[in-house]
């Protein structure tokens, strides 16, 4: 478990409380229409929507303005990842609520053990018949491990408040954003599902053509891809925001518990305090590095595991006790410094994966959707001034590029900064020691925040991080999307094939029809005119 370091293993004594990590990282995310019987899948809106017949239209160029418009608008919000961003927040409003529900709980069990640790402690004071049977050696060691213990008891009580406050507030804001994007997502819906009826109604709710069924087909492909790397991009951007906080926590963290040892154990108030103080941004610099975790659920960390923020939040809890002797103070200085360069070693690993898997990925995937987007557009375009075309016997003249300018998909990076776990300030004195109590006569500021700038442990070789993910951990099965893909395609083409079969019956029929309807008219004009030779 823990707090071994990425570069060179920490060594410790094999009765330490904190249990050691091992060295080895390891990483484990519209068809439409042929000429005549395929029908155009409804989109999926509303129900009340969805099963409206679509409206007759005026085949003008009015007709095509107001379809390009349509286009134009869903490709601004198209390009604002609304529906990603909106999926990760349902996402995590879900693990947040079972989180706090739980976290709620394990709060009231401590609250428990505290009214508990008090009442030995109140106990002890006011039991004369102890007194009398110890000596005052013996009471003040005995009343010192019960306050102590109720110490423990406290700080174990108020790292879970701060916890759940923290979690709350969250909460609260993942709702609020929510509810704004859920604004634009409807608007998207309104917008795809008007742009639908109309083409339906241009189309008799069938496909233009061949060739536009088959560009929209090969279109949801690409479009469920590049979304999957757009949510994939989304997390791991925002999870490093995350990261890169909490590493910034714990090295103010190490900085300022390396201040503690120079503070003279008489000095109880300048103690605590700058033991508060560490407390305070190991706390935060957890609570975010779960956060990042939490965003990307299904990805191992190689670092700053789930056992070794367990074993800094073991740490965290024995610190007012830790403060106490050099040797505890070392080995808890130990895991605070190892766990600062797995941080670092975290983001390292962060970066390598989004510049050379989900970025490469990114470029590659948008521009093969545009492409397609724009010979889908290209191919309706065509259609729509066809039907105008023998409507109005006249070219539609006007230049409707397939080409829309929209701004590239960026996912909003900005609300995480407002969700970054800050720790709480535990003064705004002076120093942390005064010149009376500290042996170094070097002062140290208070009021300082984790966002000073620090001195970064040194970058590991990239040949020395752990591989990447893999590709179906990053964006879920693509594999499985292509065989969907070909599998569907398969299906429309037996579909063209039955229904080309049976209007080739109709045919047929019709012609046998029409033969003896032919053959009905001969015989009546031939029988008509021997009556007449007959008269």
């Amino acid at each position: 478990m823990g707090c071994a370091a990425s570069g060179t293993a920490v060594q410790a004594n094999n009765t330490s409380p904190y249990p050691q990590q091992q060295s080895k990282p390891v990483a484990s995310v519209y068809p439409q229409q042929q000429p005549k019987p395929v029908q155009r899948p409804p989109v999926v809106v509303d129900d009340e929507s969805s099963d409206e017949e679509s409206e007759p239209v005026e085949l003008n160029e009015d007709l095509l303005k107001k379809w390009m418009e349509f286009e134009k608008e869903i490709q601004v919000l198209e390009s604002k990842t609304v529906n990603q961003s909106y999926g990760v927040k349902a996402e995590e409003v879900n693990h947040l609520q079972t989180e706090i529900k739980n976290a709620e709980q394990h709060l009231n069990q401590l609250k428990a053990q505290t009214a508990k640790e008090y009442q030995d402690v109140v106990n002890l004071s006011q039991n004369t018949s102890v007194k009398q049977m110890m000596n005052q050696m013996q009471f003040d060691q005995q009343m010192a491990k019960e306050k102590q213990e109720y110490m423990e008891a406290m700080n174990k009580q108020e790292i879970a408040t701060k916890e759940l406050n923290a979690k709350k507030k969250r909460l609260e804001q993942v709702l609020v954003e929510q509810d704004i994007g859920k604004a634009d997502i409807e608007k998207l819906k309104d917008l795809v599902s008007k742009q639908d009826k109309l083409l339906g109604a241009v189309f008799d709710n069938k496909y233009g053509s061949e060739l536009e069924m088959k560009l929209e087909s090969e279109l949801d492909m690409l479009t469920e891809r590049q979304q999957r790397i757009l949510i994939a991009k989304y997390k791991w951007h925002n999870a490093r925001v995350l990261l890169h906080h909490a590493t910034n926590q714990l090295a103010f963290s190490v900085r300022r518990w390396g201040d503690v040892s120079k503070i003279h154990p008489s000095n109880m108030a300048a103690l605590y305090q700058g033991a508060a103080e560490t407390r305070n941004n190991l706390i935060a610099a957890s609570q975010n590095i779960a956060s990042a975790q939490r965003y990307l659920n299904t990805i191992k960390f190689p670092y700053c595991t789930p056992q070794e923020v367990h074993t800094l939040n073991t740490a965290v809890t024995n610190i007012f006790t830790d403060m106490r002797t050099p040797q505890r103070h070392q080995h808890a200085m130990q895991c605070y410094v190892t766990t600062h360069r797995r941080a670092a070693a975290l983001i390292q690993w962060f970066d390598q994966v989004i510049k050379n898997t989900i970025l490469r990925d990114l470029a590659t995937i948008q521009k093969q959707t545009q492409d397609k987007k724009r010979q889908l557009r290209g191919e309706r375009i065509r259609l729509i001034k066809e039907k105008i075309k023998l409507k109005e016997g006249r070219e539609v003249t006007g230049d409707y590029s397939e080409r829309i300018t929209s701004p590239e998909p960026e996912p909003e990076l900005d609300d995480e900064l407002t969700r970054v776990m800050e720790a709480d300030a535990v003064s705004m004195a002076g120093d942390l020691a005064g010149p009376e109590n500290d042996t170094s006569n070097q002062d140290v500021s208070e009021g300082k925040n984790a966002t000073e700038e620090t001195v970064a442990p040194t970058p590991l070789p990239s040949n020395e991080l752990a591989p990447p993910p893999e590709t179906n951990d990053l964006f879920g099965n693509i594999e499985e999307l292509k065989k969907q893909h070909e599998e569907q395609m398969v299906q429309i083409e037996k579909t063209q094939q039955v229904n080309k079969a049976r209007a080739d019956q109709d045919l047929q029929m019709k012609l046998a029809q029409r033969r003896k309807r032919r053959t009905r008219i001969a015989q009546q004009e031939a029988e008509a005119q021997a009556l007449m030779a007959q008269s």
